[in-house]
């Protein structure tokens, strides 16, 4: 049975890299994509969104695993 300490360590790791992965990886990544697709009108509006979709569930992320 894992300690509250451990657990909330746990957490913290998952914030932690989860964070890294979603700004240093899935966004540059995304946008790189986007960027050589080369889109236009309203598929280029739509799909321009998904890396701000990408920060706000980095965000919830680390708002679900901390105070969960």
């Amino acid at each position: 049975m894992m300690t509250k300490k451990g657990q909330m360590g746990g957490r913290i790791m998952a914030v932690i890299f989860g964070t890294i992965l979603i700004v240093g990886a899935a966004i540059p990544i995304t946008q790189s994509t986007i960027t050589s697709a080369n889109l236009t009108g309203t598929t280029a509006t739509v799909v321009g969104f998904i890396p701000l979709f990408l920060g706000l569930a980095g965000l919830a992320l680390a708002a679900a695993l901390v105070n969960g």
